[in-house]
């Protein structure tokens, strides 16, 4: 017997929807009301002024101006943001589009410590840490973006960025995220990065670095995040609008309130950046979880920190935008168990959403501290994730009717032709992977008896260590170099 198909193979993966199409309309209408009823606070004159001439309703206060958005040019803004764009890599073969139900990862950023993996000492994190961890990103293949991972204590607070990104562009060939922190900041990145790609018109061309800018929780948009939006938005950069009130504490204690607000605040900011520069591709990005009321510490590594964004995801996905949100950063102090638990568990959850980029790879500490061997495990936890996402394919081929009727009840297919046709596809683990699949003797004789821990920082050492990234053209360094001068 042979069974006929039509159309095409069906391969649209596993998903997660949190909301009815009824719930996604009733939040944006509150976010609609939020943002013309109740308004933004705006610390930024020319951010003020462009609001005016773009019909918005702004009120001069006393050191700041209350901005009220008219619904109209909310869903004009949103409609302006482009649906789908490339993160385009300094190397073309990292590439990466940004769209709803395309899911990339990233590491977890600006953390100021660091769990060393040589030593295994918990410290302050350097220059050099942030140059290593680029390194490392680079290597891993499901990196999509490379992450300033660090906010490195040997370097003055008002310059960070400006170093991290030196670092990073000198250790990958990756497309880079980032704050600035401020214009000055900007502009002096803008120019490494027409260093680094060989001229400021090939970097126009292909711009490998996005920076992101961060309102204040709740509904305040401070003067650096404003003028670097601008800035950023007129410099045709694209940008991530990233959020992070704190569920009890900077935003409503119930999720559905919290999600309001943060989505409010992303919608914000996309709109001045729409009337900044119309056309400037957004990310809508999140790092919004509760605060823990018993602690006072921002639980990111806690379920409701997966829903909120998950929801945000879904919200971005209503609006066919891009989304990138802080999921699989662990609150765990040590390298335990606990470290695995909440990034599979949150960055699972992200992923099957809708997220363009989970980003949360190698954090812990509630995001204080960068590990390089929990970014190895994590890896391969996005590698699975991954699979998870592609889902199950009812092709001919893959329905397997033929092969079924051909070996027949109580049959073997060990040695049938499609076996051994399609034994590649099968889900393996290579020897230089770090999850286990070997019997215990297997496993003691292979590792010595060593823990993933331990397995995964001697790994990670490795690859810092032994990974070449994509070079610099000639004489790059140099100008690099002479451009740090003053900073």
């Amino acid at each position: 017997m042979r069974m006929e198909y039509t159309g095409l193979p069906a391969m649209s993966g596993f998903g997660l929807r949190g909301f009815t199409e009824n719930q996604l309309k009733a939040i944006h209408r509150g976010v609609l009301y939020t943002l013309e009823t109740t308004g933004l606070k705006v610390q930024s004159q020319s951010a003020a002024d462009l609001f005016t001439g773009a019909g918005a309703k702004v009120t001069a206060e006393k050191g700041f101006f209350k901005v009220n958005l008219p619904q109209w040019l909310v869903e004009d803004s949103i409609g302006s943001a482009p649906k789908s764009f490339v993160y385009y890599g300094r190397d073309s073969k990292y590439d990466f589009t940004a769209e709803p139900h395309r899911t990339g990862f990233t590491a977890f950023g600006q953390c100021i410590n660091i769990l060393d993996p040589e030593t295994g000492e918990f410290r302050s994190s350097t220059k050099k840490d942030m140059a290593n961890s680029a390194r490392l990103q680079d290597a891993l293949e499901h990196i999509r973006i490379v992450a300033r991972t660090m906010a490195p204590g040997d370097i003055p607070a008002e310059s960070q960025p400006l170093h991290c990104l030196d670092a990073i562009l000198r250790n990958t060939g990756k497309h880079i995220s980032g704050g600035a922190g401020n214009v000055k900041n900007l502009k002096a990145m803008l120019e490494l990065l027409y260093v680094a790609a060989g001229g400021k018109k090939i970097f126009e061309t292909r711009p490998f670095y996005s920076p992101s800018f961060c309102p204040t929780s709740p509904l305040t948009l401070c003067k650096d995040c404003c003028e670097v939006a601008v800035e950023a938005a007129r410099s045709n950069l694209g940008l991530v609008v990233m959020v992070m009130p704190l569920s009890g504490a900077t935003a409503p204690v119930t999720l559905a309130g919290t999600v309001t607000l943060a989505l409010a605040e992303q919608i914000a900011g996309l709109t001045l950046v729409q009337i900044a520069n119309k056309g400037t591709p957004v990310t809508l990005g999140s790092a919004t979880t509760i605060m823990d009321l018993r602690t006072s510490v921002s639980a990111m590594g806690a379920p409701e920190s997966a829903i909120i964004n998950a929801s945000l995801v879904q919200m971005a996905n209503f609006y066919g935008l891009p989304s990138r949100v802080a999921c699989g950063v662990s609150d765990a102090v040590s390298l335990d168990s606990q470290t695995g638990y909440e990034y599979a568990t949150n960055a699972t959850t992200a992923a099957l959403a809708g997220a363009s980029i989970v980003f949360g790879g190698g954090a812990m500490e509630s995001g204080l501290t960068h590990s390089p061997a929990k970014l190895m495990m994590d890896h391969e936890c996005m590698g699975n994730i991954r699979k998870i996402l592609e889902g199950v394919s009812t092709d001919e081929r893959s329905l397997a009717v033929d092969a079924i009727e051909e070996v027949g009840p109580a049959g073997s297919y060990m040695m049938h032709d499609q076996t051994l046709q399609h034994v590649k596809e099968l889900r393996k683990n290579p020897a230089n992977d770090l999850f286990n699949r070997k019997s215990r003797a297997a496993w003691k004789k292979n590792t010595g008896g060593k823990y993933i821990c331990e397995i995964a920082s001697e790994k990670a050492c490795l690859k810092m260590n032994n990974h070449t990234p994509f070079p610099l053209p000639d004489c790059a360094i140099e100008k690099m170099d002479k451009i740090l001068v003053d900073f």
